[in-house]
């Protein structure tokens, strides 16, 4: 028999939260097409095409590679925060939830999202508490953000822009304060998860890390050696304001685009490295069709 809690929650499906959600995500949609018309109209498609055709293949495969690879530590990373809060998820279940996830946020826009449905799913299975599964969910995003403006910090140092002595101290400085910012925050609106974040910050670090470095692979394969900081700096960037627009498409390839003009590097190459990003982030996401089609068997651990 469906719960209580259970029925709750597919009510609150259908009431106007969704109708505020759906408008929502048709705004990012319609916000998205905006951007992606902004930028083709600024850079020849035919050059594009053109970059992409000699592109070489064994750095786009490794840059697949690197960034499955992230994502796999990305479910890892919720997995304990999960476990944590006493949710003992399987790690085959969760990696199911984390792909099939993947799969909603990318493929349909209009429906649940895929936080969304995580909380859906393992609260129905197992009678888990929704409000705590999503404070879960939440932490596990918030704790990438910290790890990005992390680096971000970090790799800014090494542009010219920055290379002087103040604005040296300044992003040195802006590492610390942003971690003691980020544990006051989780402190005084999550106290539960307060002492649970150094291995999840680290992980954090390695994800975007190699993402980062998925990136410089990308850049490899369609132009050779090149300085690669500075598109690093604005992958990061990208990343983090990737939840404006549907899927982050759009958004990163117009901060690419305006970085080009910003720091003199070549804008077709700067849209299409972050145009390929997108795709292989939609191939990966593509396999989360399989759970789509037959939905995961959830199981504990153990």
């Amino acid at each position: 028999m469906t719960s209580r809690k259970t029925r709750n929650l597919i009510t609150l499906e259908k009431s106007p939260l969704l109708n505020k959600k759906s408008l929502i995500t048709a705004l990012k949609i319609l916000f998205t097409l905006v951007l992606l018309y902004v930028v083709f109209t600024k850079i020849e498609f035919e050059k594009i095409k053109s970059v992409l055709a000699d592109a070489q293949i064994l750095p786009l495969l490794l840059a697949g590679v690197l960034l499955f690879l992230s994502q796999w530590i990305s479910a890892e990373r919720l997995r304990y925060f999960l476990l944590k809060s006493a949710f003992s998820i399987s790690k085959a279940s969760n990696y199911a939830l984390y792909l099939l996830g993947m799969f909603y946020n990318f493929f349909i826009p209009g429906g649940i999202g895929g936080d969304a449905y995580k909380v859906y799913a393992m609260h129905k299975k197992f009678d888990w508490s929704a409000k705590k599964l999503t404070a879960v969910l939440f932490i596990d995003r918030l704790t990438g953000l910290a790890a990005i403006g992390v680096l971000t910090c970090l790799l800014a140092i090494g542009l010219p822009l920055f290379q002087t002595l103040p604005f040296t101290l300044l992003l040195i400085a802006a590492v610390p304060i942003g971690l003691v910012l980020f544990y006051l925050i989780v402190k005084q609106f999550f106290p539960s998860f307060k002492n649970l974040l150094i291995r999840p910050l680290g992980l954090s670090i390695l994800i975007q890390g190699l993402q980062v470095l998925s990136l410089i692979a990308l850049l490899y394969s369609i132009s050779g050696p090149t300085d690669s900081i500075v598109y690093a700096v604005v992958f990061l960037v990208s990343s983090a304001l990737s939840i404006f627009s549907f899927s982050g498409i759009g958004i990163r390839e117009l901060i690419f685009y305006q970085a080009a003009v910003l720091f003199a590097f070549d804008s077709t190459l700067a849209v299409t490295v972050g145009f390929l990003f997108s795709f292989i982030t939609a191939v990966i996401s593509l396999f989360g069709i399989i759970y789509h089609i037959k939905k995961p068997d959830l199981k504990l651990e153990g």
